[in-house]
């Protein structure tokens, strides 16, 4: 295959491709199901992350997310994408992991990886950038970062995400616009 000489679009499964690989996994093709781990595994990580701020605890809980999703395969009903049940999944294992928790620890400084450390000043300012974002991210409040965080780096439909979090459309456009507003309202109070 030739290298596009500019980035070429990756072109996202198709629902159907998605059934084929569950029948194939439900009649005994374990090779399929692995297909499907590779193919959310880094989106769902991504997702899990956002919310939980822990590298080890979003591997977990990712894990977790595909252990029940194999188990529980027989009764995904198709009612919505594969993508999608799996998203609904993760969340509940992310609220699990919150209420077993309830507290959040501190990272001590010896133990972030130095790979985590900015080089130079460049990467110091980009950095510095996006932490205060995230700082922001985090000060939303729950729901609002979630759907957030499903629209913007899941690239979610609303109508996905209010399945995942058990409200209306609207309600998750309403959310989405309410996250928007306050991170516009204090960036610009952070940069002023």
């Amino acid at each position: 295959m030739p290298e596009c000489a500019i980035p070429c679009a990756t072109v996202e499964p198709s629902v159907d491709d998605d059934n084929d690989l569950i029948r194939g996994t439900l009649a005994g093709r374990q090779q399929d199901f692995e297909i499907l781990v590779e193919r959310y595994q880094k989106m769902l990580y991504a997702f899990v992350f956002r919310s939980l701020r822990d590298s080890n605890a979003a591997e977990e809980v990712v894990q977790a997310t595909f252990v029940r999703a194999y188990s529980e395969l027989a009764r995904f009903r198709g009612e919505a994408t594969f993508k999608t049940w799996l998203h609904q999944i993760a969340l509940n294992q992310c609220r699990a992991l919150y209420r077993s928790r309830r507290v959040r620890r501190a990272v001590a400084l010896d133990d972030v990886p130095e790979s985590a450390l900015p080089r130079s000043e460049d990467d110091l300012e980009r950095r510095g950038t996006h932490a205060a974002l995230e700082r922001l991210i985090d000060r939303l409040p729950p729901r609002q970062r979630s759907v957030l965080s499903l629209r913007i780096f899941s690239d979610l439909p609303f109508k996905d995400i209010a399945r995942i979090e058990g409200i209306t459309e609207n309600s998750a456009k309403v959310n989405y616009h309410h996250a928007v507003t306050r991170l516009k309202q204090w960036l610009a109070h952070e940069t002023s």
